[in-house]
């Protein structure tokens, strides 16, 4: 077990199935796609995920909904970097924000998925140049910025008009899509509690 902690902190990105626009809600979360939440009460949805779940206070945003999505395969058989290895996929718990500014903004709080493999892989299958016939695992997207987000590692995507964001904090992995600008997405982050 020492060794699948010590890989959740160097892999960053967590195992998943090549990421689809069109299907995902964004490029981290690709085991579920946008048509599986549904909507729950706030209490449901934490005990769901099994996380004190954070979220914004009404200074920064008005929270219009909360979600949930489960993977219709929790045990899923993933090839990445020819590698064949068993993942674990867990409920993810969305969040909707209107911001003060107007812009939406989603909170995902999930459980890293557990998969039989080393961080080695998933980095490889992340930022390494994939095998020849194979789509990378963030889709047709440029490879994320890896940067700092709430004292620790992460993953900054821009999209142009939208943005996403993926770290690992106080046990839980978040990940924020907003059509907030860069400045703005890092001042709202300073408000999670």
């Amino acid at each position: 077990m020492i060794l699948m902690a010590t890989g959740l902190v160097l892999a960053q990105v967590p195992a998943g199935v090549p990421f689809e626009a069109e299907k995902h809600p964004n490029p981290v979360i690709t085991w579920v796609s946008e048509k599986d939440f549904k909507p729950v009460s706030f209490r449901e949805a934490a005990v769901t995920v099994g996380f004190e779940v954070m979220g914004l206070s009404r200074d920064q945003a008005e929270r219009t909904s909360v979600e949930i999505a489960t993977p219709a395969n929790a045990r899923q058989r993933l090839r990445m970097v020819n590698e064949q290895f068993e993942v674990t996929f867990y409920p993810v718990m969305r969040q909707n924000y209107k911001l003060k500014s107007g812009k939406s903004f989603q909170l995902y709080t999930f459980r890293f998925p557990r998969a039989l493999t080393s961080a080695d892989v998933l980095n490889q299958a992340a930022f390494g140049r994939p095998p020849r016939g194979t789509v990378p695992r963030f889709g047709s997207l440029p490879l994320p910025d890896r940067i700092e987000i709430r004292d620790a590692p992460g993953l900054y995507f821009d999209e142009g008009k939208r943005r996403t964001i993926y770290w690992f904090e106080l046990g839980a992995s978040y990940s924020v899509t907003t059509e907030a600008d860069k400045d703005e997405l890092f001042r709202v982050l300073e408000d999670l509690l």
